[in-house]
């Protein structure tokens, strides 16, 4: 087995264990927009910052698949797009947008997950930890639901995203 991924068994574990406090999301500054900088999304890779450590998500295979890794820090090593954007040394000043307070709102500063769905399809491999998407409930009833198949990367949807995606992929089945 790959020594850089985590059977989806660990990472579900982990999610049941540990509180999310965060959600990351990388792109760069934009500074060529006037008057103000403009940060620009990039999310082939976003992080869910846990009380320890974070759960690493990010677009696989044709970008119909994600990876779940749990990390010890946020880090954009081994992400193609921001791998070439270094390589051609352009002036992009990288940053990562912290989402958590639009995600769970007002008041909550970690949050416990009281439901981990995971789905699958023929493509997905969970002793690898790739799955087709992520759900997750939070214990203030709020529902993350990240979708890898979005044009610009990790979709970051709600409970509704998720109902949405399930009426139009009824074939995915969750892990278990």
């Amino acid at each position: 087995m790959n020594p850089f991924v985590n059977p989806w068994s660990e990472v579900e574990d982990v999610l049941r264990r540990r509180y999310v406090t965060d959600v990351l999301v990388p792109g760069w500054i934009d500074r060529d927009e006037e008057p103000v900088p403009e940060f620009r999304p990039q999310p082939v890779v976003v992080h869910v910052l846990l009380d320890e450590g974070a759960l690493r998500l990010e677009s696989a295979g044709h970008h119909d698949q994600l990876a779940a890794r749990v990390v010890d820090s946020v880090s954009l090593d081994g992400v193609e797009l921001f791998e070439r954007v270094r390589e051609e040394e352009t002036d992009f000043e990288f940053a990562h947008a912290s989402w958590g307070e639009q995600l769970f709102g007002d008041g909550w500063s970690r949050l416990r997950c009281t439901t981990v769905r995971p789905y699958t399809d023929a493509g997905s491999n969970p002793a690898e930890g790739v799955i087709k998407c992520l759900a997750l409930e939070l214990e203030s009833r709020y529902w993350l639901f990240f979708d890898p198949t979005w044009t610009f990367g990790i979709r970051i949807g709600n409970a509704e995203d998720m109902r949405r995606w399930e009426r139009e992929n009824q074939s995915g089945r969750s892990v278990g």
